[in-house]
């Protein structure tokens, strides 16, 4: 459950285990695509482990998510 990948991936980044959360919310990202949130933390977390070249790709697929979302309101 998507659920539970998050909340392991939010106690792998206060405990700066970066690498492990973004590949759990990589995993809830593929059950819930929709999550905002999860490409926001992702790209946190990436930010994290100095990896700039997946940090873009998440910000802008959580631009665009959002973007999708507001239109519909």
């Amino acid at each position: 459950m998507a659920s539970d990948l998050v909340t392991k991936a939010k106690e792998a980044f206060i405990d700066d285990h970066f690498e492990l959360a973004v590949d759990l919310y990589s995993q809830a990202i593929l059950i819930d695509p929709t999550n905002a949130d999860l490409f926001s933390d992702r790209a946190q977390a990436n930010i994290k482990l100095h990896n700039f070249t997946g940090t873009p790709s998440s910000f802008f697929d959580f631009l665009s998510l959002q973007i999708r979302i507001d239109s519909r309101s």
